[in-house]
């Protein structure tokens, strides 16, 4: 059976110019309080195990697209230490979409995650 979950955040987005530019211990400092959120909307959306997933992300920040994956990365990280996702390869993972979205308030990502359920 295939669901749908939507998790949105609302705060600072991590860019992926951050990857580049940090200390690896400037860097968690600054992924560490966003995983716990990341990790915390997961936990109150109560998603449940799925055997593969699609994600859409959709949001309103000031970073271009490619930068908007320096904020998917600890998030999928968190569904994995969730145990929602086994692993994040292309065998349980295929597709992503950035998509800008002006109609949500500034400082948003919404991540739509679409999958089968684990039987």
């Amino acid at each position: 059976m295939n669901v749908t979950y939507k998790i949105e955040y609302k705060g600072e987005a991590v860019s992926l110019n951050h990857y580049k530019s940090k200390h690896w211990k400037d860097l968690k400092k600054l992924i560490d309080p966003i995983k716990q959120t990341f990790t915390l909307l997961i936990l109150e959306a109560r998603l449940k195990p799925l055997r593969w997933f699609e994600l859409t992300v959709r949001h309103n920040t000031r970073l271009d697209m490619d930068n908007v994956t320096g904020s998917v990365k600890p998030f999928v990280d968190c569904l994995r230490s969730q145990k929602i996702i086994k692993e994040d390869t292309y065998k349980e993972w295929d597709y992503l979409l950035i998509k800008f979205d002006p109609q949500i308030p500034k400082k948003t990502i919404i991540f739509e995650i679409t999958g089968e359920l684990k039987k």
